[in-house]
């Protein structure tokens, strides 16, 4: 019973884990390069349709109306999921140094 409890807790406070039992971010999927090409910062706010790479979950995903931002050290950082943003914020320096 115990190691049950401490596998659940374990899984529960990973990100990976926490974030693909949402199922959604498999099915967003980048025609072949984007992935390659998306950035997980940018300069200033992406317009819709841009491609981006989220600095939690490194799903690459296209920027749309109700995309969610955050500005950390100058950069913005896109997010493809309500989940992944209050991640971001608890620690930005640990997901803004993420991605290419």
């Amino acid at each position: 019973m115990m190691k049950k409890i401490i596998l659940a807790v374990a899984l529960a406070s990973s990100p990976a884990f926490a974030h693909e039992s949402h199922g959604h971010h498999a099915k967003k999927g980048a025609p072949s390069g984007a992935a390659a090409k998306a950035p997980a910062s940018f300069e200033k706010q992406p317009p819709p349709g841009t491609w981006a790479r989220c600095a939690v979950s490194g799903e690459v995903f296209q920027v749309g109306p109700d995309t969610q931002f955050e500005t950390y050290d100058g950069r913005v950082y896109a997010f493809c999921c309500p989940d992944c943003k209050p991640d971001f914020e608890k620690e930005p320096a640990k997901y803004a140094g993420k991605g290419p």
